[in-house]
């Protein structure tokens, strides 16, 4: 564990533009790291905590966190997630390698290189499509990927690592970045080495979470750590000229609840398309960076919260057995946020097999294969992966037909 000193810093200024103008739009209260999950030995460590609070950058309309966690104690240490965990999220990163290599017409002579390919999904989507493939990321859970054949730099991308890409390699004619782009501490460094990388033609395509409709659907759990910005088009297009890039087409997706695609190139090079000015008109005719908005946005945001410990309290009190499903570090939000432990939850199941036998982060709740819910006699199931929830109530069929029930949480709990 770290000196307590080296843990992280208040974020004083804006991480795209540097202004100083940071209005407070949501105080979360103080949370554990999202994505680190105690072992039993661990449960009477000091788990440090820190502010977690969304600002909005009045100048160039960038919603952040404004507490910055030292990123390798984040991603250097105990990390667990991994992207392959769900069939829908493996699908989706293979259809997306599918759809921009037949959109640019890339071949058997390039090279797409992922920034935080983690255990190498959206790779192997590329690979199936005959490129060549490089990821970089700084996890332990990385050397997967190199397991199954995916050549990977276990490192933080940045320019210095890009500039050692070109000379090992090549110039990669596509860069991807799948919710990381909004993770990244040195952004400017990061950007500066995709400029350097990037082919004259190449496409650099980043997809994060829609700073839209976290607002719109009360989505204040994908709130985190790891999630430095909270992106949408206008400060996007406004920070990419800065490094002679250029954002040409703006798409959306319903994974993850709402999550933009961006495609970037050398300015000047490929053709702008309306997208980009229909997203902003969009995002501004909504009023998401009008203070009216952002007020009415946290007071829902503790209605949810209010109707949600009602209503398990309330099956609590009927004498319902609850439990969660799913652990991800969105999860792991609501759970501090709404303060529901283990005197709420008789345990929470995973899928991801480097979870169960543990705790999650801050309230410890006990991790448990999927297979529990039908061991023991459950009445309710809480999905905190809501984003998933079809697939997971498809999976959990058999829990369905026994009687139990599933809740909803998000945008406001409902019970199915």
């Amino acid at each position: 564990m770290q000196d307590n000193q080296n843990y992280g810093r208040k974020a004083v200024v804006c991480h795209m533009c540097k202004s100083v103008k940071l209005k407070p739009v949501l105080d979360l209260g103080h949370h554990p790291h999202s994505d680190f999950f105690p072992k039993s030995e661990e449960l009477d460590d000091m788990e440090p905590r820190f502010p977690l609070r969304l600002v909005l950058c009045e100048d160039c309309k960038l919603f952040q966190i404004d507490y910055f966690v030292n990123p390798d104690y984040l991603y250097r240490g105990d990390y667990l997630y991994q992207s392959s965990t769900t069939k829908t999220g493996a699908q989706h990163y293979h259809e997306m390698a599918r759809e921009i290599v037949e959109r640019f017409g890339f071949g058997s002579e390039d090279l797409a290189v992922d920034v935080g390919s983690n255990v190498g999904v959206l790779l192997q989507g590329f690979k199936l499509m005959n490129l060549n493939v490089l990821g970089v990321d700084p996890a332990e859970v990385s050397k997967k990927a190199i397991e199954n054949g995916i050549d990977t730099i276990i490192d933080y991308f940045n320019l210095e690592v890009a500039k050692d890409i070109v000379e090992k390699y090549q110039k990669a004619n596509v860069i991807t970045g799948t919710n990381v782009f909004a993770h990244i501490h040195d952004l400017d460094n990061a950007v500066e080495g995709v400029a350097y990388l990037l082919a004259k033609e190449g496409v650099f395509v980043v997809e994060a979470p829609s700073a839209l409709d976290l607002l719109q659907n009360l989505e204040y759990d994908t709130i985190y750590h790891q999630h430095i910005g909270y992106l949408s088009v206008l400060p996007m297009r406004q920070y990419f000229e800065r490094f002679g890039l250029e954002l040409f087409d703006v798409t959306k997706s319903n994974i993850h609840g709402g999550t933009i695609r961006y495609y970037v190139g050398h300015k000047g090079v490929h053709t702008i398309m309306s997208s980009v000015e229909e997203f902003i008109n969009h995002e501004i005719e909504t009023g998401i960076y009008e203070d009216a908005y952002i007020n009415s946005f946290a007071s829902k945001v503790s209605e949810q919260r209010n109707a949600l410990i009602e209503l398990i309290t309330s099956l609590r009190k009927e004498g319902k057995k609850i439990v969660a499903i799913s652990t991800p570090a969105k999860g792991n939000t609501l759970l501090n946020y709404c303060n529901l432990h283990s005197g709420y939850l008789e345990f929470a199941t995973e899928k991801n097999p480097l979870k169960v036998g543990r705790y999650t982060p801050g309230t410890h709740i006990p991790i448990l294969e999927d297979q529990a819910v039908l061991n023991q006699e459950v009445d309710f199931a809480l999905i905190l992966a809501w984003n998933f929830a079809d697939e997971i109530m498809n999976n959990m069929s058999e829990f369905k037909e026994r009687g139990g029930k599933f809740i909803i949480p998000i945008p406001y709990p409902k019970i199915v």
